[in-house]
């Protein structure tokens, strides 16, 4: 098999079901055969940490097709053809947002690039990272727009186009779990930890490995037992906002202590980070909830 579908999307708010962008490109024979890319109306909130990442507003999408008409044209454009994301967010966000139209899941194979970046190059060539602009430029892959869905799942496409050169590969290969080996070991040691995430395990193997999670505010389970979940998808739990950082958790806030924005100083950093260019992803607990039982958890 050689035809596959590099898929990106972009979000209005800390859901991943809020979908407000989707990009595709359709490869075959390591070419670009066909692309689709709409906005979306996901009548849900537009977040400014959002806006500022991918330029969408609301009013940009006031009659763009509704969430449930998107899924079922990327249903159709998609037919049966394995899909492609950079990362594992991109599945999860398309999953929660079918969830939440009240359609079925779409039922294609799916290929975490990052996970394929990671195993196709050598620890050296993805020494600082397995993020998608790296890459691109270590590769000398156009990233012009990046966070248009169309232009990051074009990049996407032609990271797997590469990965699949260097390593004597076609897309099928990498639907393939014995072809993913153990990274490079994210222990926690020596890190700006809490107690009780310092001595949290992670899983080199986990479809998440290589992000650095950290939460804020009151979150339904344990936070102990938040980091050891994700820990279990691959996540590294950090203690604080830093560089480091590439997921930030944000659960109930109390007021008392926030402030009239609502935002703890976790996510004023991050937003700040984020404004910098620096990629946090910053999730709801609902969707952090959604990735964990996609994943198994």
């Amino acid at each position: 098999m050689t035809r596959f579908i590099s898929i990106d999307v972009e979000t209005a708010n800390a859901s991943l079901s809020s979908i407000c962008q989707v990009g595709a490109v359709i490869y075959e024979n390591k070419k670009p055969v066909d692309q689709w890319c709409t906005l979306v109306n996901p009548d849900q909130e537009f977040r400014s940490f959002n806006t500022r990442i991918h330029g969408i507003r609301a009013r940009d999408v006031a009659t763009a097709p509704s969430l449930a008409a998107t899924i079922e044209s990327l249903r159709r454009f998609a037919g049966g053809t394995t899909l492609a994301s950079y990362g594992a967010f991109d599945r999860s966000a398309v999953s929660q947002a079918a969830a939440a139209c009240g359609l079925q899941p779409l039922l294609n194979h799916w290929i975490d690039l990052q996970q394929v970046v990671r195993n196709a190059w050598p620890a050296e060539f993805t020494a600082n990272g397995w993020r998608l602009a790296h890459i691109c430029k270590q590769l000398g892959i156009s990233l012009a727009s990046h966070h248009d869905a169309l232009c990051d799942a074009t990049a996407a496409g032609e990271v797997f186009i590469h990965a699949q050169e260097v390593s004597s590969t076609t897309a099928i290969d990498w639907l393939d779990p014995h072809r993913y080996r153990s990274a490079a070991s994210a222990s926690s040691k020596g890190g700006s930890f809490s107690a009780s995430v310092k001595e949290t395990p992670v899983n080199e193997d986990g479809p998440l490995f290589g992000e650095v999670i950290v939460f804020t505010g009151e979150i339904t389970m344990p936070r102990r037992i938040a980091a050891e979940r994700a820990g279990a998808i691959g996540c590294t739990p950090a203690n604080s906002v830093t560089k480091k950082t590439t997921l930030l958790v944000v659960g109930e806030q109390d007021l008392a202590l926030v402030g009239e924005s609502g935002k703890s100083t976790k996510q004023v950093k991050a937003e700040e980070l984020i404004a910098k260019g620096q990629e946090i992803r910053i999730l709801g607990e609902s969707a952090f909830d959604a990735l964990l039982t996609q994943h198994g958890l």
